[in-house]
């Protein structure tokens, strides 16, 4: 089984091949799914609203996550990732830079059968703005 989620953490952590994992969310998740990430504007969301909320984010940024490891035990999956992208549309008033970034991050993923059940993310926002010119501080 820890093989098996492990699998379905790299498809959902990879996205797609045009980049966008909003369908992975419907397919790889439960229905009650939860997101966790102090990054977005509320800390913990449901299925639905990760979804949007990472097409907003990738819709802006053209993200590219590359999980670099991952550890498996019971039903929990956890991976450190790169971020890297390139900032082309608009993002909560941050007008596009055309500037690139490559950021790290972790995510722990607990299943539900073979599905995520819930998600906590950690990865480095601060740096995203720093690199794009903007102060640390500034919330995405």
């Amino acid at each position: 089984m820890e093989q098996s989620n492990k699998a379905t953490a790299r498809r959902f952590l990879e996205e797609t091949p045009d980049r966008d994992r909003r369908p992975a969310y419907a397919q790889l998740c439960t229905e009650d799914y939860l997101e966790h990430d102090p990054a977005m504007a509320r800390e913990t969301v449901g299925r639905t609203e990760a979804a949007r909320t990472y097409g907003e984010l990738v819709t802006a940024f053209e993200l590219r996550h590359t999980p670099q490891s991952m550890v498996a035990e019971g039903d929990l999956v956890c991976s450190r990732f790169t971020i890297r992208g390139r900032h082309t549309g608009e993002y909560r008033g941050l007008p596009p830079t055309g500037g690139t970034f490559e950021v790290t991050g972790h995510v722990t993923l607990r299943f539900q059968g073979e599905k995520i059940a819930e998600s906590w993310f950690n990865w480095d926002l601060p740096g995203l703005m720093e690199q794009l010119g903007r102060p640390a501080d500034t919330a995405l």
